[in-house]
């Protein structure tokens, strides 16, 4: 099977503005019984370490985040939802390589023909052995979160983690692409007041690391110890400074640039939000997409049972007034 581009179509849906025209697909999408969800999918719910921007580096939020599929859970998963699957992203809020199961998930996903697979780690306890593994079942990306160039501030802000275990890991991804030339180095940078000024020297640090995309998002209030940038007009100020100097960068080295395309006091609300809660499906220990009861019914009974086409068809026609701020990410 041909890797899908699944950049190439974030890029196209980017410029569709209108949220007509995108919810007149996925209806079509639906009824035409062809895949349009991107499953994000946390098989177990864990971490390894606490970065501070994250919830799980407050006790009690991470209280509430425990939980592990069974393996004889996977198969019947990924008969009920993998087949409505344009992508499948496993790991989402948690490490998915506490998961001793992730090579089955990724040959069920290229089993049911998802066309694009992902996995999101730290990197942390990912060995060359691993990699391997993930590769030959067909894992089409990694994505690698970072949140520091330089040793301090990555072992500062992702307490637990090693900067020179992240380093092997990279390096072992980088080289093992040699063997697999479609696959995809994905790394996520989040961005607040303690790393930014060192993310201008990004491409000293991991330029020889074959990176294709790179995402750099600022940081957002998800719980964690780090909550909220204090000066924020300054920090805006330098973020838009240094994300248009990596855009250029990415440019020159044709790497997939992906942040928001500037920085405000107040973003922009999003009035798109029916066309996100349509395609975006997540899946872990303590939840399951839409309630659906995937013990004992597959999704077309569920879709029968909840009209969901007529929801869908609904959604073409809905003004989609939200007032939740979003980002606009740009896409390069």
């Amino acid at each position: 099977m041909t890797m899908m581009n699944i950049y190439s179509l974030l890029k196209i849906n980017r410029f569709i503005n209108n949220p007509m025209i995108k919810n007149l697909g996925i209806w079509l999408l639906h009824v035409l019984n062809k895949p349009y969800l991107v499953v994000f999918f946390d098989p177990v719910l864990g971490c390894n370490l606490r970065c501070r921007m994250c919830y799980f580096s407050d006790d009690e939020k991470r209280k509430t985040k425990k939980g592990v599929f069974a393996q004889d859970d996977l198969s019947r998963i990924a008969e009920v939802i993998f087949p409505q699957a344009l992508k499948l992203q496993i790991g989402c809020g948690a490490e998915p390589l506490l998961f001793k199961h992730n090579t089955g998930i990724i040959r069920l996903g290229k089993q049911y023909g998802i066309p694009y697979i992902s996995l999101t780690t730290n990197a942390n306890g990912l060995s060359s052995e691993e990699i391997e593994k993930f590769l030959d079942a067909g894992l089409d990306e990694f994505t690698i979160s970072l949140h520091g160039v330089k040793k301090d501030s990555y072992e500062f802000l992702m307490q637990g983690a090693s900067y020179d275990k992240f380093i092997s890991a990279l390096q072992a991804i980088s080289s093992a692409k040699g063997n697999y030339p479609n696959f995809k180095l994905r790394i996520n940078y989040t961005v607040c007041e303690q790393n930014i000024d060192e993310l201008i020297h990004f491409f000293d640090v991991f330029g020889e690391m074959n990176v294709d995309i790179l995402q750099v998002r600022p940081l957002q209030d998800i719980g964690g110890k780090i909550k909220s940038i204090k000066e924020q007009k300054a920090f805006n100020a330098r973020f838009n400074t240094i994300t248009t100097f990596l855009k250029t960068e990415c440019l020159k080295r044709k790497i997939t640039y992906i942040a928001p395309l500037h920085l405000d006091e107040k973003p922009k609300k999003n009035k798109s939000n029916s066309i996100l809660d349509s395609v975006y499906c997540y899946i872990s220990p303590n939840y399951f997409w839409r309630d659906i009861d995937w013990r004992n019914e597959t999704f077309k009974q569920y879709a029968q049972r909840t009209h969901y086409a007529s929801f869908l068809f609904k959604n073409i026609f809905s003004q989609n007034k939200s007032t939740e701020n979003k980002l606009d990410y740009d896409i390069v």
